[in-house]
C-alpha cells in the first residue's frame, strides 16, 4: 500500500510540474506581432489630409509601447497587427514647439484602429472611437498639451468582438482576421487657429461632358483665432475680411486651370460656418480606367487688410470627373459600356497582417492591374485609403463595403446594430467620396437576406447613403433561392458557390430573370487549391483544376451576360477560424487566391490574365488522378471485430457476460451490483472496442463531410473554441491519428459518465461503487459494437446520397438504445423503479441541454445563426 501511494505521489507531483510548466509558459508568452513601423507618407497621394504649407504633420509612426495587462511593457512599431483578441494598451512620447502650440489647433488623425480605442494626452481624455476600418480624428483640447518632449499619449485599444452587439460581429469561416491594435497611419495634424475642417467635393458634367463643375461644401472652424475674439480686436482689424476661395490644378502637368469666385466668409467666433461654392473646368478631362484624369482642387482661407492677402490655411483633395450611369444592361462610364473584369483583394499579408506598407498596397494594386482587371471589390472593410488613391491612378474601379458580414437577420433588425451601421457607412463616404475611381458603396455581404426583418436593414442603410452621396449601393447574397432584399439595391450582386458548371449556368440565369431591371454582379466566385499541387485538371485541388474552373466558369458568365464579376481572390488571407474544406499546413489560411498568401503566383493567375486580356489560351495538362482511400477505417474497424469476436469466442467469461448482458439485462446489472458479473479486465476491454467503434464512426463521418462548405460552416458554430476545431481538422484528414485521438477521449468520457453516475447516487439510499458507475455506461453501450462493421465502410456508403439519411437513422437508434440501456442499468444499481430511472435520465439530459443552449445563445447567438444557416441550407438545396 505505501510503495502504491508513494508512485501515485511521484505522478501527481509529475502531472503537477508538467501543468505549471506549460499554463507558465502560455501566461507568459505574448502574442505574435506583425510590423510595419513606416512613417506617414507625404505628399499629394496620400490617403487623406495632403500635405500643405500651412499644416503640420506630427508623425506618431515607428516606436511605440504596448502592453496586455499594465504591468509589463514591451516595445512595438507602429502601425502594427497583433494576433490577439482583448484589451491592449499603447503609449508613446511626442514632442510640441512653441509655435504649434501657440498658433495651432491640434487633432488626432487615425487610419484605423481595431476595434475600440480611447485616448488619452497626458492623462486627460481626448475621446473615443468604435470601428476599426474606419480613418476618424479627434481634437486635442489646448489644456491638454505641453511644451516640450514630455507629452504622452495612451490609447486603449479593445478588439474583442460578440455575435450580436459589436460591428463587425464575432466572425465565422471563411471571413477576415481580427487584428488588434494600430493597424494603420497615426499622426497630431496641427491647423491653423481658424481653418477647414471638412471639404466635400463632388463632380458633374454638363454639355456633352464639354463642361465640369465642382461643387464643394466647405466646413470652415476656429478656435479662439485672435483677430475674431472681440476683447482684442482693434480698429485696424475691424478692416481685415476673410475669404474662401477654390483652384483646380491638373495632376500631371500641375496647370492651373480654374479657379472660383472668392466667397466672403461671416465669421463668429468659435463657431463653425459652412460654405457652398463651386468652380467650372471647361473641356475637363475625363477618369476613365484607360486615361485616369486626376485633378487636385485646393481650397484657401485668405485673410485681405487692404491691399495685402495672407493665405491661412490650404486643403486640398485629389479628385476627378466621370460620369456614370446604370442599366439592365451594365455598367456605362462616360457614355461607353463597361463589363466589370474585377477581383476580391483582402487586406492581409504574412510579413504585415493586416498593416502592409505603401509598397506592398502598390505593389498589390500594380499586379491586379496588370491582369487585365478594371475593378477591385474591397471585401469585408474599408480599406486603407492610399488603396483608393492607387485606384484612381492606376485607372481601377473600386468597390468599398461595410464590415456587415454573415450577420444573421435577428442581429441586422436590432436598432443599436442599425445605429451602428449607419455611423461605420458615414465615416466611410466621408472617407472616400471624392475618389472618381469609387463606383458604389457595399452596405455588407452574405448577410440574411431571406429573412423579411433584414429588409428593415437595407432599407434604412441605402436609405441613409443615398441621402450622403448619390453612387449605387449594394449587397452581396447568398440567399440565390430565396433572397428578398435585392430589390431594394441598385445592383443585383450575389456571391456564387462552388457548383457544378451547368448547375453554375442555370442558377444565374435565374438569378438574372428574377431581376430583370438590375445589372447583375457575381461578387464572388472562385475555387480552393492546394498551392503545392500540379497533378493535373483531373485533381480537384491542383493549380490546374483552378485555373480550368476559371476558363469555365468566367465563360459561362458571359454567355448569362452578366455585368460584371469578381474572381475571389486575388491572393490567399487569414481568418480568425479554422477551416475544414481544405487540407493545408495552416488552416486559418484561406486557399482560394491566384496567388499564395506570400504572393507567388499560381496557375490561375496567368490564365486570368489571358481571359481578361482576351488573349488565346493555352490547354492545360490533365493528369492521372485517383481518390486516396482511407484505409484507417476499415483496419481500425477490422480490430474491433477481430478482437471483440476473439473474446467473445475464446474467453468464455466475456461471452458469457456479452450473452446476459442482452439477453437478461436486469439480472446482468443486479449480478454487476453484487460484484457478480463482467471483471475489471473485460469491462476495460469493452470500453476500449466501444470507444475505438465511436471514434472510426465519427472520423468516417468527418471523413465524409470534410469538402462541405456547410458542414464546415455548422460545425464552426458548434465548437467554438479554434483550438478544438483545429484538432478535429487534423483528426479529419489524417484518418490514423484522429481515430487514436478520438478513442482515447471516447474513452475518457466513459470516466466522466463515471463520475456522474456517482455524483447522482448521492440522492439515492443504495451504495453505489466506482466501479458499478463506471460499468453501467460500458455495458449499457454494448450495442455500439455492433457498429463497427457500418462505421468501418460509413464513409464509402455515404457517397451515395440515398444511403446518408438511413444510416444516420441506424446510428441514432443504435445511440438511443444504448441510452436506454445505460438508464436501466441505472435503476438496478441505484435501486429504484425503471420509470424513475428514465424520467430522470430525460429531465437530467434535457436540463443539460437547456443549459447549453442558454449558454451557446447568450455568447454566440446560436438560436439567431441556427435561422440563418436554414436560409441558407434552404437556398443551397
Amino acid at each position: 500500500m505505501t510503495k502504491r501511494s508513494n508512485n501515485l505521489g511521484l505522478f501527481d507531483t509529475l502531472l503537477f510540474s508538467l501543468l505549471t510548466f506549460f499554463l507558465g509558459s502560455f501566461c507568459l508568452s505574448q502574442p505574435r506581432v506583425f510590423e510595419n513601423g513606416q512613417p506617414t507618407l507625404r505628399g499629394t497621394d496620400v490617403g487623406i489630409y495632403l500635405d500643405s504649407q500651412k499644416r503640420t504633420k506630427i508623425d506618431l509612426a515607428g516606436e511605440w509601447f504596448y502592453t496586455l495587462d499594465e504591468e509589463n511593457w514591451n516595445s512595438i512599431r507602429i502601425p502594427s497587427s497583433i494576433d490577439y483578441e482583448g484589451r491592449l494598451v499603447f503609449q508613446r512620447k511626442f514632442s510640441l514647439n512653441d509655435s504649434l502650440l501657440s498658433n495651432c489647433t491640434i487633432k488626432f488623425v487615425a487610419l484605423g484602429i481595431n476595434n475600440d480605442a480611447e485616448m488619452y494626452v497626458n492623462d486627460i481624455f481626448v475621446g473615443k472611437h468604435t470601428g476599426g476600418y474606419s480613418a476618424f480624428e479627434l481634437d486635442v483640447p489646448d489644456n491638454a498639451l505641453q511644451l516640450g518632449s514630455e507629452n504622452v499619449i495612451r490609447i486603449i485599444v479593445s478588439n474583442q468582438l460578440s455575435a450580436s452587439t459589436t460591428l463587425p460581429v464575432r466572425k465565422q469561416i471563411w471571413g477576415w482576421k481580427n487584428y488588434a491594435g494600430i493597424l494603420r497611419d497615426v499622426y497630431l495634424l496641427a491647423v491653423p487657429k481658424l481653418w477647414i475642417d471638412a471639404l466635400a467635393v463632388g463632380a458633374s458634367l454638363e454639355n456633352e461632358f464639354k463642361q465640369g463643375t465642382f461643387n464643394v461644401t466647405a466646413t470652415v472652424s476656429n478656435r479662439d483665432f485672435p483677430l475674431l475674439i472681440r476683447d482684442t480686436v482693434d480698429t485696424k482689424s475691424t478692416r481685415v475680411s476673410f475669404v474662401l476661395n477654390l483652384e483646380v490644378q491638373e495632376k500631371l502637368s500641375e496647370a492651373v486651370v480654374a479657379q472660383s469666385v472668392p466667397v466672403l466668409l461671416s465669421l463668429e467666433p468659435n463657431r463653425d460656418l459652412e460654405v457652398q461654392t463651386s468652380v467650372v473646368i471647361s473641356n475637363p478631362r475625363l477618369w476613365s480606367p484607360e486615361a485616369p484624369e486626376m485633378y487636385i482642387l485646393r481650397a484657401y482661407i485668405t485673410m485681405t487688410d487692404g491691399k495685402q492677402r495672407t493665405v491661412i490655411d490650404q486643403f486640398s483633395r485629389n479628385t476627378g470627373f466621370r460620369q456614370l450611369e446604370l442599366t439592365a444592361a451594365g455598367i456605362t462610364l462616360n457614355g461607353t459600356h463597361r463589363v466589370l473584369r474585377g477581383v476580391v483583394w483582402h487586406e492581409d499579408s504574412p510579413e504585415y497582417g493586416g498593416s502592409l506598407t505603401y509598397e506592398q498596397m502598390e505593389k498589390d494594386i500594380a499586379l491586379i492591374k496588370t491582369l487585365g482587371v478594371n475593378a477591385v471589390r474591397f471585401a469585408f472593410h474599408p480599406p486603407h485609403p492610399y488603396l483608393l488613391n492607387l485606384c484612381a491612378r492606376y485607372g481601377l474601379f473600386a468597390f468599398v463595403e461595410a464590415p456587415v458580414w454573415s450577420v444573421a437577420a435577428d442581429v441586422l433588425s436590432d436598432e443599436a446594430f442599425q445605429m451602428l451601421a449607419e455611423s461605420a457607412l458615414g465615416e466611410m463616404v466621408l472617407e472616400f467620396h471624392d475618389s472618381p475611381a469609387l463606383i458604389a458603396w457595399g452596405i455588407g455581404s452574405d448577410f440574411d437576406s431571406a429573412d423579411p426583418r433584414s429588409i428593415l436593414y437595407v432599407n434604412r442603410t441605402t436609405k441613409f447613403l443615398k441621402s450622403l452621396d448619390s453612387r449605387p449601393v449594394y449587397f452581396g447574397s447568398r440567399m440565390i433561392e430565396n433572397d428578398l432584399c435585392t430589390g431594394s439595391v441598385d445592383f443585383a450582386a450575389v456571391g456564387m458557390p462552388s457548383q457544378e458548371l451547368k448547375t453554375f449556368k442555370r442558377t444565374l440565369q435565374e438569378w438574372k430573370a428574377k431581376h430583370p431591371g438590375k445589372p447583375v454582379l457575381v461578387l464572388s466566385y472562385g475555387r480552393e487549391v492546394e498551392h503545392n499541387n500540379r497533378n493535373g485538371w483531373s485533381d480537384p485541388m491542383s493549380q490546374e483544376y483552378q485555373a480550368r474552373f476559371f476558363l469555365q466558369y468566367y465563360g459561362a458568365m458571359k454567355e448569362v451576360g452578366v455585368a460584371g464579376s469578381f474572381i475571389s481572390s486575388f491572393a490567399d488571407w487569414r481568418g480568425d477560424r479554422p477551416i475544414l474544406t481544405v487540407n493545408s499546413p495552416d488552416p486559418y489560411v484561406h486557399p482560394v487566391g491566384l496567388m499564395s498568401y506570400g504572393r507567388e503566383r499560381r496557375l490561375s493567375y496567368e490564365m486570368v490574365k489571358v481571359l481578361y486580356n482576351e488573349e488565346k489560351t493555352s490547354a492545360i495538362p490533365v493528369g492521372q488522378h485517383r481518390s486516396s482511400f482511407p484505409v484507417a477505417h476499415v483496419v481500425s474497424g477490422l480490430f474491433v471485430m477481430i478482437l471483440g469476436g476473439y473474446q467473445y469466442a475464446y474467453n468464455r467469461r466475456f461471452g458469457e457476460s456479452v450473452r446476459r448482458a442482452f439477453l437478461r439485462s436486469y439480472n446482468f446489472y443486479a449480478d454487476l451490483r453484487d460484484m457478480r458479473a463482467a471483471s475489471v479486465l473485460h469491462t476495460l476491454t469493452l470500453g476500449s472496442l466501444i470507444s475505438v467503434t465511436f471514434a472510426v464512426m465519427i472520423s468516417s463521418i468527418f471523413y465524409h463531410y470534410r469538402t462541405d462548405k456547410f458542414f464546415d460552416y455548422a460545425l464552426t458554430y458548434v465548437i467554438v473554441s479554434d483550438a478544438v476545431k483545429e484538432w478535429l481538422i487534423y483528426a479529419t484528414w489524417n484518418p490514423f491519428s484522429g481515430i487514436i485521438g478520438l478513442s482515447v477521449i471516447f474513452f475518457v468520457l466513459f470516466w466522466v459518465l463515471a463520475v456522474f453516475v456517482k455524483a447522482c447516487s448521492l440522492f439515492v439510499k443504495a451504495k453505489v461503487r466506482w466501479f458499478h458507475a463506471y460499468s453501467v455506461p460500458v455495458w449499457g453501450g454494448l450495442p455500439i459494437i455492433f457498429l463497427s462493421p457500418v462505421a468501418m465502410s460509413l464513409f464509402k456508403v455515404m457517397e451515395n446520397p440515398i444511403y446518408v439519411v438511413p444510416s444516420l437513422v441506424v446510428i441514432g437508434v443504435f445511440l438511443l438504445w444504448s441510452s436506454l440501456r445505460v438508464f436501466a442499468g441505472i435503476s438496478v444499481i441505484y435501486d429504484i423503479s425503471p420509470a424513475k430511472s428514465y424520467a430522470g435520465g430525460i429531465f437530467v439530459c434535457a436540463i443539460l441541454a437547456g443549459a447549453l443552449y442558454l449558454y451557446y445563445d447568450s455568447a454566440f447567438a446560436i438560436g439567431s445563426y441556427v435561422k440563418f444557416a436554414l436560409n441558407v441550407a434552404r437556398s443551397l438545396g
